[in-house]
């Protein structure tokens, strides 16, 4: 079993913006844009980031205006990351950590509500503390009501503002991170081909760019999924508040992504202490139902082993910190008895920070058994460097990848990439698709899609000049199970239409394999028996008429000679040597073949044979006439 788990470094390495302060960069564009649109006039022209003007001019996407300003407005949260953002920039750190600011925020407030429940009980004697903990809280309580009767009152608030805030972050990673256009790939993520992945990250990226339709995969969200889930907005502009809050609340319900803590609390405290508990990443996991199947994957590997099956393991671990954090899952598979583990780091200066990390994690002595041992079970591997896909061999599958989720494209970028797939078909550009499996798995997207119809014939002949024979000891077989799907009604299988076109390839390849080295030797050899065979006028009978075409369709590949000489001795050796038996023949070979190519070539001879013939009676026509006038 192969096990891909990534963090955040994996969407940054596809340069996606998916940075806490690129979210909050948005949220500030977001608000000027929200101002501009609803100026009198209005100042759509002064909105710069093409997605904002998208949404703001088109009032089919209405939903997402209403959600982000119902989501962003007064938003204690992302007010008080701004104000903490500032601070950071100013002292030249452009960065923030959400989580470790809601946890210094939820553990101010725990402190004060204790500090203030020790006043009344005169245990708390400290004033100094409780200055340290309202100035924590500056950004979220006004100073006026810093009493004991209120702070408990604001948990509610800051619940229903954590939900606000996952909401506009939702809207942010499924919509705007989510239709950026991927331009990179990393080869090694390209190699591993795992069998299930499971990610710290909101956004899907594996299953958009490397997937492949690859439908076996199985995937595991730690912290939950962005998705579409802001129908609740459509036409709220003007509601009253109630029913505005009604909504927020429909759209937290639906909502399964963690924002959270970790848990701050001592062993001894925790089952008692409840009043933040909604704050914390573990309950929200358990409420919102994220990223737990990843149990089931260990529990098969013991399963696996117990049974005798001899399979490797291996967890690979791509742009994650090893941040402690996430202890919890990273222990439970770094130390996993049947399961090797291969990290990936970017530079040195990360793999430090990743071992430093790790022995927080597991302890020193673990780490130095696992990395050093008799039997290591840790490797650091140092990362490739990414690379366009724009122009690479990994061009086919982003474009396919994109074909499948075209509904989520705009009208341009949509068209656009219709016109260059359509380009690269009639084109038969062969570096671009690559190999016959690309080719398979385009069709398949196509025919899904509706659009098979329109290039099956193109997509074969494609499929077939990529056909590998160089160094191959058999002929490449596909099984068509790769292409299968989970259909509306819970049946999993291949689609018909792609399992033929599978097929069909299978059996040209089947038929048409040949060592390269030979054919090149044999080939002017034959072409000269082609020529005597011309010259001497010799009649050839049906079986050695069928032997000649299948001899030369074999030489039909591209390097194997040129085309048009070839279809020049066929026709040639069809109006000589095999004219007695040529048409019947080809007649018979259309009627019973099952091979749509070579359907297409039989009737073009015959047609050619049928085309010389007429040419042939024309000009004894005449000749014919030019005599008789000549008389």
């Amino acid at each position: 079993m192969k096990i891909l788990m990534i963090g955040n470094g994996f969407d940054l390495e596809h340069g996606l913006q998916t940075k806490y302060t690129q979210f909050l960069e948005f949220v500030k564009k977001y608000r000027y844009a929200y101002l501009s649109a609803n100026s009198v006039p209005k100042k759509l022209y002064d909105i710069k980031d093409t997605y904002l003007k998208k949404i703001f001019e088109n009032p089919e996407y209405e939903d997402r205006v209403v959600a982000l300003h119902i989501f962003t407005e007064n938003n204690v949260w992302i007010n008080h990351f701004e104000q903490i953002y500032k601070e950071h920039l100013a002292n030249k750190e452009n960065w923030i950590d959400f989580e470790s600011e809601i946890s210094s925020v939820i553990q101010a407030m725990d402190g004060l509500i204790k500090y203030y429940e020790g006043v009344e009980t005169g245990e708390s004697k400290n004033k100094s503390l409780g200055m340290y903990y309202k100035k924590r809280l500056s950004n979220i309580i006004d100073y006026r009501e810093f009493k004991s009767e209120n702070i408990k009152a604001y948990i509610p608030n800051l619940l229903c503002d954590l939900n606000k805030l996952i909401g506009a972050l939702e809207i942010y990673i499924w919509d705007y991170v989510g239709n950026e256009k991927l331009k990179y790939y990393n080869p090694d993520i390209e190699k591993i081909q795992p069998s299930k992945v499971f990610s710290f990250n909101y956004s899907d990226t594996y299953r958009k760019l490397y997937a492949n339709n690859r439908k076996e995969i199985e995937y595991s969200f730690a912290h939950g999924m962005a998705t579409n889930n802001i129908q609740f907005f459509a036409g709220k502009t003007d509601v009253p508040k109630d029913e505005i809050e009604n909504c927020i609340q429909r759209n937290a319900d639906s909502n399964n992504m963690v924002l959270g803590i970790d848990e701050y609390l001592s062993e001894d405290k925790r089952s008692d202490e409840i009043e933040f508990i909604s704050f914390k990443k573990y309950y929200q996991r358990i409420y919102k139902k994220a990223g737990n199947e990843y149990k089931k994957w260990l529990q098969q590997i013991d399963e696996n082993v117990k049974a005798g099956r001899k399979e490797e393991n291996i967890l690979y671990i791509f742009g994650h910190s090893l941040d402690v954090t996430d202890g919890d899952v990273l222990r439970e598979f770094i130390n996993h008895e049947n399961l090797k583990t291969v990290i990936f780091y970017r530079n040195k200066e990360q793999l430090g920070q990743q071992i430093a990390n790790l022995v927080k994690i597991l302890k020193s002595d673990t780490v130095i058994e696992k990395v050093y041992g008799n039997n290591p079970t840790i490797i650091f591997q140092q990362q490739s460097m990414r690379e366009e896909i724009e122009g690479s061999a990994f061009e086919i599958t982003s474009d396919t990848m994109q074909l499948e989720n075209i509904y989520r494209l705009s009208h341009v970028e949509a068209k656009s990439l219709i016109e260059k797939i359509k380009s690269k078909i009639e084109q038969e550009d062969l570096t671009y698709f690559y190999s016959q499996k690309a080719v398979i798995t385009l069709f398949d997207v196509m025919q899904k899609n509706g659009l098979a119809g329109l290039y099956i014939i193109k997509l074969l002949e494609i499929a077939r000049k990529l056909m590998r024979c160089d160094g191959l000891q058999e002929p490449e077989q596909f099984d068509g199970e790769y292409w299968a799907y989970q259909d509306y009604d819970n049946s999993f299988s291949c689609d018909p239409l792609t399992r033929k076109f599978v097929n069909t390839i299978n059996l040209y390849n089947k038929k048409h394999f040949i060592i390269s080295e030979t054919a090149m030797q044999s080939y002017d050899e034959q072409l000269l028996e082609y020529e005597k065979l011309i010259k001497s006028k010799e009649k050839i009978d049906k079986e050695s008429y069928i032997a000649i075409i299948n001899s030369i369709f074999y030489m039909f590949v591209d390097k194997y000679g040129d085309i048009e000489k070839l279809w020049n001795i066929l026709l040639r050796i069809s109006r000589g040597p095999g004219e007695e038996v040529a048409k019947d023949v080809l007649k018979e070979l259309i009627e019973n073949s099952n091979d749509e190519l070579d359907i297409i070539r039989y009737n073009h001879l015959l047609q050619e044979i049928r085309m010389n013939e007429y040419f042939d009676m024309q000009a004894e026509e005449f000749e014919k006439n030019y005599e008789y006038e000549q008389e």
